[in-house]
């Protein structure tokens, strides 16, 4: 299963060289209350620097497949400061994909993006409609992108409960009343580890069945796995 994962990404340029092209690049910034942090393979994305909004700065010239991100925050100092980011792509054109549902397309190789509000949490970048339409990729390569979308438009993301329980944040604080709740978190999370690897599982089945069937497919196995699941509480009950 994980070859077929692996090769679903798959792209041969040329004989002998095979190159991954996920729809969702490997990569995403991430904004919390501790400032905005690389999220994945951190070789995608430079930090360029800080600049007011509204002073006079020059950007490097950019590089084939190459686009700045502009994270412009009003609320620090007096006029406010853009953060800008340098990703690099590859050569085909990206998509901004903002919290998982908003898209902003690039424009001359830049988008900015306003985050003084908070609402903005994650952003993520993928292959442009059109370019994807017109690269005319082999099966392989329309399979990782049909995973992706089956991903994305999933329910249930693998580990997903795992990762909202596991919380270390709090270690230090509270004179040793947030290692407590480290610890009470911690048992939290190897519990719902159990789960996980269950919900997975069922999960990766339909995903291979989104792969085939498309949407009917993977709810048929969402369907299959919820009616067994009420099955098997009806039978605890009844015992």
């Amino acid at each position: 299963m994980l070859l077929v994962l692996v090769l679903a990404g798959c792209d041969p340029e040329a004989e002998g060289k095979v190159r991954y092209k996920p729809v969702l690049l490997p990569v995403a910034l991430t904004i919390g209350p501790d400032g905005v942090a690389v999220e994945g393979e951190t070789s995608f994305i430079t930090p360029i620097g800080e600049f007011s909004i509204g002073a006079e700065y020059s950007l490097p010239p950019r590089d084939g497949g190459t686009i700045y991100v502009l994270l412009r925050d009003r609320k620090r100092g007096k006029t406010g400061f853009d953060k800008v980011y340098r990703v690099q792509s590859g050569r085909d054109q990206l998509t901004v994909v903002v919290n998982g549902k908003t898209t902003i397309q690039v424009k001359d190789g830049q988008v900015l993006i306003d985050i003084t509000g908070g609402s903005v949490k994650k952003i993520q970048f993928k292959q442009s409609e059109a370019t994807a339409k017109e690269s005319g990729d082999p099966f392989w390569v329309k399979a990782g992108a049909k995973w992706s979308k089956g991903w994305e438009a999933s329910i249930y993301k693998p580990f997903m409960l795992t990762r909202w329980a596991y919380d270390d944040s709090t270690i230090n604080k509270w004179y040793g009343l947030g290692f407590v709740w480290f610890l009470l978190r911690l048992a939290l999370t190897l519990v719902l580890l159990l789960v996980d690897l269950m919900l997975s599982s069922i999960f990766l089945v339909a995903q291979i069945a989104y792969l085939i069937f498309d949407g009917t497919g993977r709810n048929v196995v969402w369907g299959i796995a919820i009616l067994a699941a009420l099955v098997a509480v009806f039978r605890w009950l009844s015992s």
